[in-house]
C-alpha cells in the first residue's frame, strides 16, 4: 500500500488531471479527469468516489473488514473459535481502512483549495458543493474515529496542495476536539444547506444531480442526512464520557426543534445498486464474493429474532434475513461452542448443512442491493433512546415501534428488489402485524433500553457491523459472550478498539510516537473510545 502521504498527491491529482479506470464511473457521471479545469461539482463527486469502497457494502469491506473483523467483534456474522487469533486484526485489512479515509480526505482538501480561490460570484454556486462533501467527510472520519480513537485530521490532506514533503506530517487531533467540530459543523451545515437550497445559481443546479449519486440532488433529503448523521453521533456521546452534556445539547436541539430528519421509508439514505431504472453502480457478483466464506449465521443475531416462545411468534425479518439449516432449524455459530464441534458441523455437504446461512436473495446474490448509509429505522431507534433518556420531549415506544417496521421494510424491500431465486423470496407482512409485534416486544421487556438496543443492533446486522459495534461497547447491549483465546500473542479478549496500521508506525513516526506516549506509552487495544461504556 501506498503510505497516505503519497496518497494526498495521488488522490488529489486522479481528479484533477489523471484518468479514472472505472467503467461504470465514467459512464455514467461526469468525469473530472475529462476537464482541464477542476471543479467543484465534479471534485465533489471525486470525494464520493474515494469513498464509494467503505459506503457501498463492496467486495473487498465486506471480505476484508466487517465480515473478517468488525463482524467477530459485533457478533453479527458467524464464526468459528479458531484459537490463536480470535480476535486478530489483520494488518493489511486495518491499514486499507484507514488509508481510504485520507483518500477522501485528500479530495476534500483540493476541493477547499479550489473554493478558497475562486471569486465571490463562483464561491456562490459552489458553495453547496462543499457542504455535501463535508457531510460525506464527517461521517467517514467519525467512523474512523470510532476504530481507532485519536486520529490526524486538522494538518493532514495538504500535500497535493502544498507541494511540501517536509511539513506533510500531521499530528493528531484528540477524538473528543474531533466530535466537538463535527457536530458544531453539521449543525451550521444545515443552516446553509437551507438557507441555498431555493436560490441555487441554474447552473449549479442543473449539475447538482448529475454529479451527487448519494441523493441525486435532493437536498431535502441531504439535509436528513446531515441531522440524521448529527442525532446518531449526538446520542453516542450522550450516554457517559466527555461530550455527555454536549451531546444531550445537540439531540434536543435536533428532536425539539423539529429539525429536518428522516421519518418515514422513503427517508432511508441508502445507495442502490443498478437494475436499469437507477444510474448506480453495477456490482455483479461483489456482493457474494464479500460474504463467501461469511455467510454463516451468528446464534447471538438468531436468539434475538427468535420470539416465538416469549411473544408466540418469531419475528417477521427471520426468513427473509436467514435460511435454514438442512434440518429445518435455525442454528447459528456460537461463541459458547467448542471450536473442535464446529469444525465438524461446518465440513458437511450442503444436504446435511448445520448452519443457517444470511439469505442469499435478500444480500448474497442481491446484485440490486440496498446498501444503507443512515436508515429511517436507526433515525427511530435514535429517537427513541433520547425519548427514553429524557434527552428530549416524545414516546419512546411510539418511535422504537416504527424503528421495527421501518428495518422490517428495509429487509424486505432488499428482498423484493433481488433478481435472485436462490434463497427466500417473501411477502412483507401487513404493517399493522409488524407493529404489533413491537408493541408487545417492548411491552414484555424488563429492561427497555435493552431491547431497543438489540433491535437497533439487529438493525445494522450484517449490512453494517461497525455502527453495531459501536452499539455494543456503548451500551452493553446485548449482553454478548467473547470467550477467552489464551493461546493468541496479542489480543486475548475482545479488544476495545483498533491499533493503528504500520503505515502510521513507520512513516509518520515522530507523530505517531508523540500520540502513543499521549495514551501511555502503548498503542493498547484495550483503551476505550471515550464514548464507550
Amino acid at each position: 500500500m501506498k503510505k497516505i502521504y503519497t496518497l494526498f498527491v495521488g488522490v488529489a491529482s486522479l481528479f484533477l488531471m489523471g484518468a479514472c479506470s472505472d467503467d461504470d464511473y465514467t459512464s455514467k457521471y461526469d468525469n473530472p479527469a475529462q476537464t482541464t479545469k477542476a471543479s467543484c461539482d465534479k471534485l465533489m463527486t471525486g470525494l464520493f468516489y474515494a469513498g464509494k469502497q467503505y459506503t457501498y457494502n463492496t467486495y473487498w469491506r465486506m471480505y476484508t473488514w466487517d465480515n473478517g473483523v468488525i463482524g467477530k467483534y459485533a457478533q453479527t456474522i458467524g464464526f468459528t473459535n479458531a484459537p490463536g487469533a480470535l480476535y486478530s486484526a489483520q494488518d493489511s485489512y486495518a491499514n486499507n481502512r484507514w488509508e481510504n479515509f485520507y483518500q477522501v480526505l485528500a479530495q476534500f482538501r483540493a476541493l477547499q483549495n479550489v473554493y478558497e480561490n475562486e471569486d465571490e460570484k463562483s464561491k456562490t454556486g459552489d458553495k453547496i458543493f462543499v457542504d455535501l462533501s463535508e457531510i460525506f467527510l464527517y461521517d467517514h472520519l467519525t467512523q474512523l474515529i470510532d476504530l481507532f480513537g485519536d486520529v490526524p485530521f486538522t494538518k493532514a490532506g495538504y500535500l497535493g496542495i502544498t507541494g511540501d514533503v517536509a511539513g506533510s506530517y500531521p499530528s493528531y487531533d484528540k477524538a473528543t476536539v474531533l466530535y466537538t467540530t463535527v457536530l458544531a459543523r453539521l449543525g451550521e451545515i444545515n443552516k446553509e444547506i437551507a438557507s441555498m437550497k431555493s436560490s441555487l445559481p441554474p447552473t449549479t443546479a442543473s449539475a447538482l444531480p448529475a454529479q451527487d449519486f448519494i441523493c441525486k440532488g435532493d437536498l431535502d433529503k441531504w439535509m436528513k442526512y446531515c441531522n440524521n448523521l448529527r442525532l446518531r453521533l449526538a446520542v453516542r456521546v450522550s450516554s457517559q464520557g466527555a461530550l455527555a452534556s454536549t451531546g444531550k445539547a445537540a439531540v434536543a436541539e435536533i428532536l425539539n426543534g423539529n429539525q429536518s430528519i428522516s421519518t418515514t421509508f422513503a427517508d432511508n439514505i441508502s445507495l442502490v445498486g443498478d437494475d436499469g431504472s437507477t444510474d448506480q453502480f453495477n456490482f455483479s457478483d461483489a456482493i457474494r464474493d464479500g460474504y463467501k466464506d461469511h455467510s454463516r449465521a451468528n446464534q447471538a443475531m438468531l436468539d434475538i429474532l427468535l420470539t416465538e416462545k416469549a411473544l408466540g411468534i418469531n419475528d417477521y425479518r427471520l426468513p427473509i434475513m436467514y435460511s435454514k439449516n438442512a434440518a429445518g432449524q435455525y442454528k447459528g455459530l456460537s461463541t459458547h461452542d467448542e471450536y473442535g464441534e464446529q469444525e465438524t458441523n461446518i465440513s458437511f455437504t450442503e444436504d446435511k448443512r448445520v448452519y443457517s446461512r444470511i439469505d442469499s436473495t435478500t444480500v448474497i446474490y442481491n446484485q440490486y442491493l440496498r446498501h444503507p448509509v443512515i436508515t429511517t429505522a436507526e433515525v427511530d431507534f435514535l429517537r427513541a433512546e433520547a425519548y427514553l433518556n429524557g434527552w428530549a420531549n416524545g414516546d419512546a415506544k411510539a418511535a422504537f415501534v416504527a424503528g421495527v417496521v421501518n428495518s422490517t421494510k428495509y429487509y424486505f424491500d432488499c428482498n423484493a428488489a433481488s433478481p435472485s431465486s436462490y434463497g427466500f423470496k417473501g411477502t412483507e407482512p401487513d404493517e399493522d402485524d409488524v407493529k404489533a409485534f413491537a408493541s408487545a416486544m417492548w411491552d414484555n421487556a424488563a429492561n427497555k433500553l435493552e431491547v431497543l438496543i438489540q433491535q437497533k443492533w439487529l438493525n445494522f446486522g450484517f449490512l453494517q457491523s461497525t455502527q453495531a459495534w459501536n452499539e455494543v461497547r456503548r451500551t452493553g447491549f446485548p449482553q454478548l459472550y467473547y470467550p477467552q483465546d489464551a493461546t493468541a500473542q496479542l489480543l486475548k479478549s475482545i479488544p476495545n478498539r483498533v491499533r493503528y496500521p504500520s503505515s502510521e508506525r513507520n512513516n509518520n513516526v515522530t507523530n505517531y510516537n508523540a500520540q502513543i506516549q499521549s495514551m501511555g506509552g502503548s498503542d493498547d487495544a484495550y483503551i476505550k473510545i471515550f464514548w464507550a461504556k
